[in-house]
């Protein structure tokens, strides 16, 4: 894709943002501020853009590299080592699951789907009951949500569902089980299908778009290429005086020497599931109850592929605008696992890495990707004791 659209972030920079590649870096570097932030995605930007427009000074400290929509040309080749961690194969350590996880300027949401939900009122209510979170009462929370869906353009999306959504519709339509359409951050959107390799138009409405711009322009800071090694803390472990972290080169692989440190009076940690509780454990922080980094959950997915009669391709349009979650609502929280119905995209590149077999099995799969289906079961994970 020939990309001419308007880059905000060019604009942005050339106005004075404060945004350094420590990659560049010829020596270490310490920085002082009021809050230091850890990631960009959603956590982080959000709280970048709540915090600078108070009048705090921010400073946003990103793993990943600052790329934007020039650099967005639906290329997965491009895409998975540019804005993934481990170039879109991290796994865990029985190499059972693969994790999607982004690491760029804007996090996960510059790569992923769009689907955006609120907090299930019966996960709410398991919060309340199960760990004593009685602020969190739907009511209460209701404004928020409002708050955060106006400022990130989710709403309906208008548009008929691809055929790879239509197939779920359809079939749950004949099943009689309740199908809903899912609601989207975008504003203007192409329809094009790619937004799992960054939005080439901005219509993602995405940390990249919305809240790290916004928080630039009231004076915030931007680090990027810099892998976060621990928080700073005082002798009792008890108050965060900053972070160090390490340089990264230009590919985001090896450390080039150079050290950064940012003292702040506030420290926020925003990366991520796996991100977080890993600076936590380096930092040998106090654990008084000894769950940091064993209470990982990641609605673990299943999926289930069909070759259709007609085609589907899946690699074109809204990658997810349908699902039934009929099967989340069929066993009790805290019972066997239920699970949301959703369709993925079916992009070529990370099919074939998905797709089981080889040789000449593999290749005949491959040829009729333009027919395929495929359907994933997204598993609830949390509930039970022994999750």
């Amino acid at each position: 894709m020939n990309n001419t659209l308007p880059d905000p972030w060019q604009e942005g920079l050339a106005s004075g943002w404060q945004v350094l590649d420590a990659s560049t870096l010829e020596r270490d570097l310490a920085l002082e501020c009021d809050v230091v932030i850890v990631g960009s995605g959603a956590g982080g930007g959000i709280s970048a853009e709540v915090l600078s427009q108070a009048g705090l000074d921010v400073v946003i400290v990103e793993e990943g590299a600052l790329k934007s929509s020039r650099d967005f040309r639906l290329r997965e080749s491009d895409a998975y080592p540019q804005l993934y961690q481990e170039a879109a194969n991290r796994q865990t350590a029985d190499k059972g699951i693969t994790i999607l996880q982004g690491r760029t300027v804007g996090g996960s949401t510059t790569v992923n789907w769009t689907s955006s939900f609120r907090t299930p009122p019966d996960t709410l209510r398991w919060w309340r009951e199960q760990h004593g979170l009685q602020p969190l009462q739907d009511e209460a929370l209701r404004p928020w949500f409002e708050r955060a869906e106006q400022r990130l353009g989710i709403r309906d999306w208008e548009v008929a569902p691809n055929a790879n959504n239509a197939v779920l519709a359809q079939g749950c339509d004949k099943l009689g089980i309740k199908v809903g359409r899912i609601h989207r951050n975008v504003s203007g959107c192409w329809n094009l299908g790619y937004c799992g390799t960054g939005c080439p138009t901005n219509a993602k409405q995405s940390m990249l778009v919305s809240t790290l711009p916004a928080a630039l322009q009231s004076g915030a800071r931007l680090l990027t290429r810099v892998a976060v090694t621990r928080v700073l803390a005082s002798r009792d472990g008890k108050r965060a005086l900053g972070i160090t972290g390490a340089a990264l080169d230009g590919p985001g692989i090896r450390h080039t020497g150079r050290q950064i440190t940012v003292r702040a009076r506030h420290v926020v940690l925003s990366a991520g599931a796996i991100g977080t509780p890993a600076i936590l454990l380096r930092s040998q922080l106090p654990d008084p109850y000894g769950l940091v980094g064993r209470r990982t959950f990641l609605h673990p997915v299943l999926l289930s592929g069909a070759i259709m009669p007609q085609r589907i391709d899946g690699y074109h349009g809204a990658p997810q605008s349908v699902y039934s979650d009929h099967f989340l609502h069929t066993q009790p929280l805290d019972g066997p696992l239920g699970f949301k119905l959703e369709v993925p995209p079916i992009h070529p590149l990370i099919f074939a890495a998905t797709l089981p077999g080889l040789g000449d099995e593999h290749a005949r799969l491959m040829r009729q990707l333009p027919y395929l289906n495929v359907t994933l079961a997204l598993l609830r994970d949390g509930f039970h004791a022994d999750s």
